[in-house]
């Protein structure tokens, strides 16, 4: 873990160096988690800008951006391509199908970000150097016929968060008390399930049962689904916090 950690930094490192000779330089798609880590090492670094882009906003899966100041801006439009993902109407598409032809045709995870799926809409970003590739030859998902073909990036829906909102009292914001209230656990078994490193709290791993989390903080339990606490700002007579946590998919 550690080492892929620093290969990530270290390419990070050379790309910054890019941008400062040639004026910007990006990444392929990183996770959420990757994108906190760079975030994280690069906060002391002024002599490059970094910023974070998908593609749309809202999105997922970005591309590192580096800027040198002093020569303008990228232009967003070739950073990406956006493909739109056209099939017949009685037939079902789902996100693992996308990504699995994908796979299949020998594209890496890292050259395409986010795919996008709702009841009227499917479309995908990439590296602008595959589009033409992609939209070629990803004939089929499953067994779904497809067409792709390059929309402009303003095409794209802004990424909505779907949650259902509930509503709970806790003793303290410390992470197994919130699990315990999100996902109805014991907390014995959220212990067990932090102690086995299913947890995240804003795409890391956590460990710590104790850890005091804040308006905003991410969490999933791989396996079980994920949550953001939205709000804790009242407190009960008993001296317990009522909180709105926000449950994704369902």
């Amino acid at each position: 873990m550690m080492e892929q950690r620093d290969l990530l930094l270290g390419h990070m490192e050379d790309l910054a160096e890019k941008a400062i000779k040639t004026g910007c330089a990006a990444s392929r798609f990183i996770t959420p988690a990757e994108a906190q880590s760079v975030t994280a090492y690069f906060t002391r670094k002024h002599d490059v800008t970094l910023s974070f882009d998908g593609g749309y906003e809202g999105a997922e899966r970005t591309r590192a951006v580096f800027l040198n100041p002093d020569w303008g801006e990228c232009e967003r439009a070739e950073l990406f391509t956006a493909l739109k993902i056209e099939h017949r109407p009685q037939d079902t598409l789902e996100h693992r199908d996308i990504l699995g032809a994908l796979m299949a045709l020998g594209i890496e995870r890292d050259t395409v970000g986010d795919i996008i799926m709702d009841e009227s809409f499917a479309a995908l970003v990439c590296l602008p150097e595959l589009g033409g590739y992609i939209a070629e030859n990803l004939t089929k998902a499953g067994r779904v016929g497809i067409v792709l073909s390059e929309i402009s990036l303003d095409e794209l829906p802004v990424k909505q968060e779907e949650l259902t909102i509930q509503t709970d009292t806790v003793a303290s914001l410390r992470l197994d008390t919130v699990l315990c209230a999100a996902f109805g656990l014991s907390r014995t078994k959220a212990a067990e399930l932090i102690a086995a490193g299913r947890v995240n709290l804003d795409h890391q791993p956590c460990l710590q049962p104790s850890k005091e989390l804040s308006e905003g903080a991410l969490l999933s339990i791989r396996g079980l689904g994920r949550a953001k606490l939205l709000e804790a700002d009242e407190v009960s007579r008993k001296g317990r916090l009522f909180v709105r946590i926000g449950l994704y998919g369902r």
